[in-house]
């Protein structure tokens, strides 16, 4: 009885691990889908972003260019008035008015000719991003084909595994199975280790956790107790290597 335990509980892990496998295998592609979705809404983000930068400069550039009509015109006015007056003073302190509203165009100019290469620096920005995001959108498309294509075939796969898990459980006592459950979960589907001979120590060890096992350990699982024995270490459940 003891030896159809734990060749069963070897067959048991084969098919855990298995499904373990193919579990992964598909939450991987599920997880390749939602990567690629949170990237393009990334994208996304960035692009209103980079339009919002665009937008406001584009606003800070109208108010300038508001700005330089209002002083053109101020300098028309104070001309012509300066045509009307005889007093040398307001002459003089038109034509300064005039002198600082030119200095302040001329500084409004510069800095909108930098806005300007900026608004321009932010469309390119903006026509990269959404050519990403085009294609990102057709590889986020190609992938959701891919994995939408296999999802039968996985789950098929996935299921049929699960069967031959779940009938190879029914063979054996509900506590072994619990049992083994528990660890396999803690330990991602290694319940089971091979105790292993090392030639040139001649000692004994763990394979799960390389810690050393009595020789008696390797005495009895040699013989087939009937008893389950397990690793002090990593709680693995042992068998002889070539049991």
């Amino acid at each position: 009885m003891a030896e159809l335990v734990i060749d069963t509980l070897c067959e048991l892990q084969q098919a855990d691990q298995e499904l373990r496998r193919l579990e992964a295998r598909k939450a991987a592609q599920d997880r390749a889908v939602r990567a690629r979705a949170v990237q393009i809404e990334h994208l996304k983000e960035q692009i209103e972003a980079i339009r919002t930068e665009h937008h406001d400069l584009r606003v800070k550039i109208n108010l300038k260019e508001l700005e330089v009509r209002e002083k053109r015109d101020a300098i028309e006015r104070h001309k012509s008035q300066q045509m009307q007056i005889r007093d040398n003073r307001q002459f003089a302190a038109l034509q300064n008015e005039i002198k600082f509203a030119e200095l302040a165009i001329r500084k409004l100019e510069d800095d909108m000719l930098n806005d300007y290469e900026d608004l321009e620096a932010l469309e390119t920005r903006i026509a990269e991003a959404k050519a990403q995001l085009e294609r990102e959108g057709v590889e986020l498309e190609a992938v959701r084909k891919e994995a939408e294509a296999k999802k039968d075939a996985a789950d098929a796969e996935i299921q049929a595994c699960r069967r031959r898990r779940d009938e190879i459980a029914q063979t054996l006592p509900p506590p072994v199975v619990e049992q083994f459950n528990r660890i396999a979960d803690r330990l991602d589907g290694e319940a089971l280790a091979p105790v292993v001979r090392d030639e040139v120590e001649g000692t004994f060890v763990c394979g799960g956790c390389n810690m050393s096992v009595t020789q008696n350990t390797y005495v009895l699982l040699r013989g087939r107790t009937e008893n389950l024995i397990i690793c002090p270490n990593c709680t693995r459940i042992l068998y002889a290597e070539d049991s």
